[in-house]
């Protein structure tokens, strides 16, 4: 067994595997043996997901909708009138908007008595780790903190570098302070040391150590705990204007602010245009993914950048350090923390980030590839952590407990399998079953139905295709007419995508799991054209634009 892990512990790392290969080599050997059974479950599965479709698009829809109006809020102003939270209600009660309406229902289920809601009292702290990303990317995305609509003189900042890399990130950083140490209240720069007993090389180690030290610090100051909200943001993160107001209005009014963490919307348009179709393509659909999970807040889990309450992030012992995924891991530690009494709580301003790119394409599609098997080994690690420790707390309902396990489990399941039998599978009746099969009459229809499916998933990847162009910046300078073309043409790459760096990668990550073979963090890389420029030129660019 390996070292360090219950047999429960293996055994649940093992089962994902299982299933999968089971299913997709059962597949092949039944459709041999009893091909008639495998066309209809054939059928049957990809009915289903027609019907998954439907509902996801929807989701889509509200999420996308609901982005766009939250988008139009002045959020600064909203925060002023929670002054007079009475005023307020009545004017959203009465506001022509359905949206304002239902923000007024939400406010009216709440008991406000003894709740801070000064925004004025409450300050930020934003962690940047950073590993051997180049000034650029470091420096848009401090910029774009800067440059929001909160005052910055409640704006704690830490980047965070790694020893390991210490003589180019402390060069960044001297750079970094130099240009944006008057703008913050605090500008930090935390140095994570290598080779701490128990950790791993891993975002979530470096992230620990940041927020310990600013921990202490705002302890010092006389900062109540109370009243700083942290948010952890990928290095080449960049905020929105209204990411920090909109943040603090969701704090001060959510129901439980601090059983809560809260998440903005992933958007990968810092680069989009210079990434190559395929790296486009798989951004933009972990862009929908989440958008869709936004408008389910009951399945909603943190995921890259994202922000919690200090106090909650000191109760449950900051994130973990010794696992990959410790963006949505440390949801899972919150919610067993508190009972189950923990959610995520979406907040519709987008962030935006790096679309896989780098020096050359097959760098590129080899990166987009481990970064997806890396996204997958999250569910490896989450599954078994999950399972094992939910089963001590019997202060969480046994069906609470059950449907979450269930619902991390199936998309596991179907994140390694679905793509490849929709795309695939559907065939093999026809291809194995022989003769016999061949004289049913099924096997004439099986074709014509799975093309019948196929075509109703084509309208729906229409839908995306303009909800994708909406969402996306302005064609930048240098770039031709053909590249928005491309832009709406790189769809048709969807079948090859879904099951490549779909499905394949999540198949890695559970065979890796199943034999033992642990994944480390693996780094993406952060490319940009830009990022080719020197860096005095860059520096001097953005001083000229100041």
């Amino acid at each position: 067994m390996v070292q360090g892990r219950t047999k429960l512990f293996r055994a649940l790392e093992i089962i994902p595997g299982v299933a999968t290969w089971t299913t997709l080599l059962g597949s092949i050997l039944l459709s041999y043996f009893v091909p008639v059974w495998v066309a209809i479950f054939i059928l049957l599965f990809d009915l289903y997901w027609v019907l998954k479709a439907i509902n996801t698009a929807l989701h889509l829809l509200s999420s996308f909708f609901k982005l766009k109006i939250h988008n139009r809020y002045d959020w600064m102003w909203r925060l002023r009138q929670l002054a007079d939270l009475g005023s307020y209600r009545q004017d959203l009660r009465q506001a022509p908007s359905r949206d304002l309406r239902q923000e007024y229902k939400r406010l009216a289920r709440i008991d406000f008595s003894g709740r801070m809601l000064d925004w004025k009292q409450i300050y930020h702290l934003v962690i940047l780790p950073t590993f051997k990303e180049n000034l650029v990317v470091l420096d848009q995305s401090i910029r774009s903190i800067a440059e929001a609509d909160f005052p910055t003189e409640k704006i704690f900042f830490i980047l965070a570098v790694e020893e390991r890399d210490y003589e180019r990130a402390m060069a960044n950083a001297r750079m970094l302070k130099n240009r944006y140490g008057e703008t913050f209240f605090r500008f930090a720069v935390s140095v994570h040391p290598d080779g701490i007993p128990g950790e791993i090389q891993a975002k979530g180690a470096n992230l620990t150590y940041a927020a310990r030290s600013a921990a202490r610090q705002i302890r010092d100051l006389g900062i109540s705990i109370d009243k700083v909200i942290v948010s952890a943001l990928d290095s080449d993160t960049v905020v929105s204007q209204n990411y920090f107001a909109y943040l603090t209005y969701a704090f001060l009014t959510a129901e439980k602010p601090y059983r809560s963490s809260f998440q903005p919307m992933p958007v990968y348009n810092n680069n989009i245009w210079d990434a190559p179709a395929i790296a486009r393509v798989v951004a933009v659909a972990n862009s929908f993914w989440q958008m869709v999970e936004a408008s389910r807040p009951d399945r909603l889990v943190t995921f890259s950048s994202h922000a919690m309450s200090l106090r909650a992030l000191l109760e449950v012992d900051f994130w973990p350090v010794d696992v990959v995924s410790d963006d949505s891991q440390i949801f899972w530690r919150c919610w067993l923390h508190y009972d189950g009494d923990y959610r995520t709580v979406p907040i519709f301003t987008h962030i935006s980030l790096d679309a896989m790119l780098d020096e050359s394409y097959w760098k590129t599609l080899v990166g987009q590839y481990k970064q997806k098997r890396r996204w997958a080994w999250g569910n490896s690690e989450n599954l078994p952590y999950l399972f094992t420790n939910a089963l001590k707390k019997k202060n969480i309902p046994w069906w609470k407990r059950a449907l979450y396990l269930e619902r991390m489990f199936e998309g596991y399941y179907f994140w390694a399998t679905a793509s490849i039998m929709i795309a695939g599978l559907g065939w093999l009746p026809l291809l194995l079953g022989g003769s016999s099969f061949d004289e049913q009459i099924l096997a004439v229809n099986l074709p014509l139905l799975t093309r019948l499916i196929m075509q109703i998933a084509t309208a729906f990847l229409i839908f995306s295709v303009y909800i994708n162009m909406v969402l996306i910046p302005k064609r930048p300078p240098g770039y031709s007419r053909w590249k928005t073309v491309n832009m709406v043409l790189q769809w048709f790459l969807v079948p090859i995508v879904s099951s490549i760096f779909g499905s394949l990668p999540a198949i890695d990550a559970q065979t890796r799991a199943m034999f033992g073979k642990y994944l480390g963090f693996w780094v993406t890389p952060k490319a940009r054209r830009l990022a080719f420029k020197e860096v005095q030129t860059v520096f001097e660019n953005h001083a000229s634009k100041s």
